[in-house]
């Protein structure tokens, strides 16, 4: 689970609300599902920027542009703030939450036919129907006013809003303890993301892309190991502030590995890391055996291995992204529940006769997926771990609890690569991309160029780890409709600019539309 930094650098507030909503909905329901169950135990991942934020809307009762607009009087709105909330308030799964309500489908029918004045009441409409969208069932379940609201469907007032939004911060609250319990009660293991979740081989060195000539090197070499250490240091400190011990285990950024990156690790005192199959097929062929040939012995992949002095666990591609991708279109949770379920006794009656413990690791995004279910994936969920909680041949385990019982086999060697294709195309590699580890590059010289007092060169030294993110680059690749990813991006980039006494000028490839 992870969220870039949404806050420009001259503003207090958040200008994105994802980690408001995600918390209230994912983060919070996620947790509160695995409590229903005894037997049940789940990894959970968060990267540091992420934790961070969440203890500033716990503890500082931060804002976002989004919670700052729902709780104002719409009569006091402004045209540009209308527009805003018609624009932005419908960015929730179309069929789940809009298709299905009566009113919230019908100011989405006026958005999109043409261009319509909405009168005060319809834009109130708007925020209560979309702030609602993102509570779990659980919480709503337990929540009468809640049920109210919803069964009210619309003329809402600002009070209604302010109930919403104040139920938000409740739940946010609850996260914490929430997690700190289960870990107490050994059903979760929380691991973390380096700090500001950069593609952590790239950052080494993007001298790695050797190993993938089909990829375009950047004009100029970036390498700083330092800056590695440093995102790894930074989330091991804030998850002890707020958890009380050290991570035993990672999911690097999008599943990013190279050697060296794993030797930091080892370094940092991490257990163990986990990452996709295709590193491990990557890593086991070679001259006499294709990738190809290897791809097809999947029962590889159900047994953590050891690289040096660090475990890694690789993931059931076909399954994790099954739940990512194809089992929320199916019509019948508890149907699609019971399909998984009869894949992990496939791998069990397949293995069992091979190895003595297997392990089947299911890794992927824990807040995204689950908009796209109905009910936000309850039943789905629900189904999967009661069957688990059941079974006579199949458990749950966490990592760490099953490296205590199993001996990893060797790697000799470990290939590089994400999650994404096996490679780090996704952040690397294209003309638009290429351009940003150039500018990292530049700011990297414009460090050892100028001298400023110490206060602003460590806010620029900050601001500069957290342009190091991956998310930069990947909604550099894939499309940013509003440009907002691009906007918080090029606010640091030139705030480091002006911190150093340099001067930035945007280059044309990357010029905001």
């Amino acid at each position: 689970m992870h969220q870039p930094y949404y806050k420009h650098p001259d503003e207090n507030y958040y200008v994105l609300p994802w980690v408001r909503l995600h918390a209230v909905k994912d983060y919070y329901g996620m947790a509160k599902t695995v409590e229903k169950f005894e037997k049940i135990k789940v990894a959970f991942n968060f990267s540091g920027i992420l934790l961070h934020q969440l203890f500033d809307y716990v503890n500082n009762r931060a804002e976002d542009y989004y919670s700052m607009l729902s709780l104002r009087d719409a009569q006091h709105l402004d045209k540009k703030e209308k527009d805003f909330i018609v624009r932005r308030f419908f960015s929730i799964n179309f069929e789940r939450f809009i298709l299905n309500n009566r009113r919230y489908h019908q100011l989405y029918n006026k958005k999109m036919s043409s261009p319509q004045r909405f009168d005060a009441q319809e834009i109130s409409d708007i925020m209560a129907l979309f702030n609602l969208c993102w509570f779990h069932p659980y919480t709503i379940r337990n929540d009468k006013n809640l049920k109210d609201l919803i069964r009210k469907g619309r003329y809402y007032t600002t009070d209604d809003r302010a109930y919403i939004i104040n139920k938000q911060y409740e739940v946010i609250s609850e996260i914490f303890p929430l997690y700190r319990k289960l870990v107490k009660e050994n059903k979760v293991e929380l691991t973390v993301t380096p700090y500001h979740h950069p593609i952590m081989p790239l950052i080494y060195d993007t001298d790695i892309l050797k190993d993938t000539p089909y990829l375009k090197m950047p004009a100029h070499r970036f390498s700083l190991p330092s800056d590695c250490r440093w995102h790894l240091q930074k989330s091991k400190e804030l998850f002890k502030d707020i958890f009380g011990k050290f991570p035993q285990g990672s999911w690097p950024s999008e599943g990013s590995v190279s050697e060296p990156v794993c030797d930091i690790y080892a370094q940092e005192k991490f257990d163990w890391i986990a990452t996709d199959e295709a590193i491990l097929f990557k890593s086991l062929a070679g001259p006499s055996v294709s990738y190809d040939m290897i791809k097809q012995q999947r029962r590889l992949i159900y047994h953590p291995y050891k690289f040096k002095d660090i475990s890694i666990f690789f993931r059931d591609r076909n399954l994790s992204d099954a739940i990512s991708f194809t089992y929320q279109g199916w019509e019948d949770p508890v149907f699609a529940a019971n399909d998984l379920l009869e894949h992990f006794k496939k791998t069990h009656y397949h293995l069992k006769g091979i190895f003595k413990e297997n392990v089947i690791s299911i890794i992927m995004d824990g807040e995204n997926a689950w908009e796209y279910y109905k009910n936000n994936a309850v039943e789905f969920l629900e189904t999967i771990y009661s069957a688990l909680e059941k079974s006579s041949i199949l458990s749950s385990t966490l990592p760490s609890e099953f490296l205590a019982g199993f001996e990893p086999k060797n790697l000799d060697r470990l290939a590089s690569g994400s999650w994404i294709n096996g490679d780090f195309g996704v952040w690397i590699g294209s003309e638009k991309n290429n351009s940003y580890w150039q500018l990292l590059n530049q700011i990297k010289a414009l460090f050892k160029k100028h001298h400023v007092e110490s206060d602003k060169l460590n806010m620029a030294k900050d601001y500069f780890h957290l342009i190091e993110g991956s998310d930069w680059f990947w909604w550099n690749t894939f499309e940013d409709i509003e440009g907002e990813f691009k906007k918080i991006f090029f606010s640091y980039v030139e705030k480091i600019y002006s911190l150093l006494g340099g001067k930035f000028e945007l280059p044309a490839i990357n010029k905001l539309s």
